[in-house]
């Protein structure tokens, strides 16, 4: 018999969420709680969902429960994709996974597979812009630059052609 272990189901409910573009209000939403609670559960290792809260999840990611809340999983790369499909009859999911996704998710799996990206020695801010403007016409990007420089892909210098102005490449 499988045993329930909160910490690898926060783990991979984290992980899952990340994966899947979604803003963490709309998760929140989607798991019936708050978005303060989510963002309070990331910062604090000890706290964890409760099982109704992972059950929601599970059925929102398609996964069993079983397998959330025992084995730490790996979501796929196309967990977007899949989830759009497997929703597509929900008009309250469906509008969610079909509005514009995250300025992380877009870095880390559109910018970061971006062949003009990938392809740079290092791009300025606006040249990055220009490159998500081709996948995402209408986006805001107010907060790229602060999402450039958190992200876990990006690599983050000064230019060495212009005073106060970043580059940007993949790690």
């Amino acid at each position: 018999m499988k045993i329930y272990d909160a910490q690898i189901a926060k783990e991979n409910i984290l992980n899952f969420f990340k994966k899947s573009g979604i803003t963490i209000e709309n998760f929140a939403n989607v798991l019936g709680t708050s978005d303060r609670w989510i963002k309070y559960i990331q910062s604090n290792e000890k706290y964890v969902f409760d099982v109704e809260i992972v059950k929601k999840a599970s059925t929102f990611f398609a996964v069993e429960y079983s397998n959330m809340s025992f084995t730490v999983l790996n979501p796929p790369n196309n967990l977007r994709q899949a989830l759009q499909k497997k929703h597509s009859k929900n008009p309250e999911y469906s509008k969610i996974l079909n509005d514009t996704p995250t300025v992380s998710f877009i870095i880390e799996n559109i910018l970061a597979i971006d062949g003009d990206f990938k392809n740079s020695n290092g791009l300025e801010l606006k040249y990055i812009k220009n490159i998500i403007k081709k996948y995402y016409p209408n986006m805001k990007l107010t907060t790229l630059s602060s999402e450039l420089q958190k992200s876990t892909v990006i690599e983050s210098s000064k230019s060495p052609d212009k005073l106060n102005t970043n580059v940007y490449k993949l790690k």
